[in-house]
């Protein structure tokens, strides 16, 4: 499981009608591809990269595409 660390940040969105508060921990594939491990209460719940295009996708997790949009726009406003 990945840890929050010091280059971790908090977002704060809405999924399925609900304020939540999520620990954002950036990550790198192997061959240096950003992505982001989602974590609420210390568990995760979803893994999303942003597309070359611009869309953000969920690598690993449940959750609908809005909330994966919530979530990457959130990421896009705290990230150069």
């Amino acid at each position: 499981m990945v840890q929050a660390d010091e280059s971790s940040f908090e977002i704060n969105i809405h999924i399925a009608g609900s304020s939540r508060r999520l620990t954002v921990s950036p990550q790198e594939t192997t061959d240096g591809a950003p992505y982001y491990v989602c974590l609420e209460n210390q568990n995760q719940i979803a893994e999303v990269r942003k597309e070359s295009n611009g869309d953000w996708v969920q690598l690993w997790g449940d959750l609908d595409e809005q909330s994966i949009t919530a979530i990457g726009q959130a990421i896009d406003e705290k990230t150069p």
